[in-house]
């Protein structure tokens, strides 16, 4: 359908093909890149470690090259980790510095095919081009001054997400309203994504909702850990180039040009996915697994995680949408919950560049969220790339092999 202004609306109400007769993802990872850090000084360069296995560590991308390398951006390791498909370490990138092919702090990783790297660095530093060789391409500059112009309330920490043209979109949030009842869950304030061009004009892509925090017992205390059940979520790929933004709890996502133009609504009616006593025992035990390695968890939640579950409200249903990935072949992947009360969101819905609701995957549930930070994935035609932690919050990159053969 189309509406008064002239956007496509898919509307979907079951998917094209059936369960079991769609693509499906291997049990077993075929890849596998990291592991224990044992005999490493706690902040040691990687270097120092006595084999690749133990280069990794706060993934932050990962990228399958043409050529079958796996590219992996460490930002604990200030380095992009490139690794042969056999998991041998071929060639590091890189390192801690400010000098000329050389991270601060890395943030983001892209690839754009067939040869070109892309490290975005934190704090707007300079941004690097690299070939897959690791020779220094180009180096961008990004006048911090201009963006936060552009983009008020904006500054040298917000977010950014690069996109394939080299703009960006930078994430506004906003403050807590002083009126917020303390000792409360609620929904963060709406955050703005907003893209900035290469002249620094910006294009709002709307107001979206923020994650489910806790708001502490005091009211000057700052709101403690997300949820990471709630958000908004962020993607951008396929051809035409696309962004892609959906709230967690509406069952809608929105495409727009790269040039911030709203071209599609895709849309799906259907039951929601109940929340089950077992269900919620379980994403319980899945929050505090996932938050434990980063510290004590009691104290950084300022209190007993029995009391932090107590004051939680319960919701009847899961959101509909828990991850964004659009995947080399220009396939968006939601992420999302099943009624298998794993825990965690543990099936991936495919649609088309087209919006149609092509058919649902099953996932293994303990693979790290497909956040857009928290977990980064990388998707294209054979492998599914994600990040694993161990119960001890050691990261090994795992790739999966998909199977797209439909029934």
């Amino acid at each position: 359908m189309w509406d008064s202004a002239g956007i496509e609306i898919v509307e979907n109400h079951a998917p094209e093909h059936a369960a079991g007769a769609f693509w499906s993802i291997a049990s077993e990872p075929e890849i596998m890149l990291g592991g224990s850090r044992t005999g490493a000084a706690d902040g040691a360069p990687g270097d120092a470690a006595p084999d690749s296995a133990q280069l990794i560590w706060q993934v932050r991308g990962s990228a399958r090259l043409h050529d079958g390398r796996i590219a992996v951006l460490s930002m604990g390791n200030h380095r992009v980790l490139l690794f042969e498909p056999s998991g041998e370490l071929s060639r590091v990138i890189g390192g801690r510095g400010e000098g000329p092919g050389e991270f601060v702090r890395p943030q983001q990783l892209q690839y754009l095919p067939p040869d070109t790297l892309v490290v975005w660095d934190y704090w707007f530093a300079p941004t690097t081009y690299f070939d897959t060789d690791g020779g220094v391409l180009a180096e961008r500059s990004i006048d911090l001054a201009r963006m936060m112009e552009a983009v008020p309330g904006s500054n040298a920490e917000s977010t950014m997400f690069p996109l394939p043209d080299g703009s960006l979109i930078v994430v506004a949030g906003n403050p807590f309203p002083s009126e917020t009842s303390p000792e409360s869950f609620v929904r963060g304030p709406p955050t703005e994504f907003i893209r900035i061009d290469h002249n620094y004009s910006p294009r709002s892509l709307g107001s979206w909702e923020g994650l489910e925090v806790r708001v502490p017992q005091d009211p000057g205390g700052v709101p403690g850990l997300p949820t990471l059940m709630v958000d908004s979520h962020l993607a951008a790929g396929g051809d035409p180039r696309s962004v892609y933004v959906s709230n967690g709890d509406r069952d809608e996502i929105r495409q727009f040009s790269l040039n911030g133009d709203l071209i599609r609504i895709i849309r799906r009616t259907g039951d929601p996915v109940r929340v089950t006593d077992a269900a919620q025992e379980a994403w319980k035990s899945a929050f505090v697994a996932f938050w434990s390695p980063w510290g004590d968890l009691e104290e950084e939640l300022g209190m007993s995680a029995e009391r932090f579950f107590a004051g939680m409200p319960l919701r009847d249903a899961f959101p509909p949408v828990a991850g964004l990935v659009v995947d080399a072949e220009g396939f968006l992947w939601v992420r999302e919950w099943s009624a298998s009360e794993a825990g965690v969101p543990d099936q991936w819905s495919v649609f088309g560049p087209d919006g149609r609701w092509l058919g649902v995957i099953s996932a293994l549930p303990d693979l790290m969220f497909c956040h857009r930070f928290l977990g980064p994935c990388w998707i294209d035609r054979d492998f599914l790339l994600a990040v694993r932690r161990d119960e001890l919050g050691i990261e090994r990159v795992e790739g999966y092999r998909i199977r797209r053969g439909v029934q």
